[in-house]
């Protein structure tokens, strides 16, 4: 009898079961699926930290404002300029600065982003008239990825910052983040 010797038998085949890759699969489904909330409060633990950045960084300005035009001897109703930035009633505007005073159009940016060193890319914002004075509300791009949104699509994203610029008295600045 004569045996052959080059034949290897079937139980040295190399590769995974059908049993150990399900196994894998539905391993990586279970991490997927505990990781990805975390994910999710990442980003809108970033988007609300970011409004409340520029919030500061627009307070701030305010502050700053408000002391040179006190400073520079100018009346409350004055209009003033500083390093390019116009307001008055001690309060860079909300508008947009133009030859002749103010308008809500996407000319430049709204002078209290230019003030507060807000870069216009990073928000989808608009210019408006609230209670009879301009106000600007911008959402980041993050949550609202759109040139020249309305106020209202602003609003819908419940992610946002509102600055009213008011003829006497302070700014209203307002956040709203529960849609982040």
């Amino acid at each position: 009898m004569t045996q052959l010797k080059n034949k290897s038998p079937l139980s040295n085949n190399s590769g995974f079961t059908l049993i150990e890759l399900v196994i894998v699969i539905v391993t990586l489904g279970i991490l997927s699926a505990t990781a990805l909330p975390k994910f999710i409060n990442i980003k809108s633990d970033a988007n609300a930290a970011v409004i409340e950045g520029t919030v500061g960084a627009i307070k701030s300005y305010v502050s700053l404002f408000k002391s040179k035009t006190l400073t520079s001897g100018n009346e409350f109703t004055a209009q003033v300029e500083f390093l390019g930035v116009k307001g008055s009633n001690y309060q860079p505007w909300a508008a947009t600065a133009t030859a002749n005073g103010f308008s809500a159009d996407y000319s430049s940016p709204p002078e209290i982003f230019e003030g507060a060193g807000i870069n216009i890319s990073d928000w989808a914002y608009r210019i408006h008239i609230l209670s009879g004075s301009y106000a600007v509300i911008a959402a980041p791009r993050s949550v609202l990825d759109k040139d020249e949104p309305t106020e209202s699509e602003v609003q819908a994203t419940n992610c946002y910052f509102l600055y009213h610029w008011k003829t006497s008295g302070k700014p209203i600045i307002t956040t709203i983040n529960s849609g982040c």
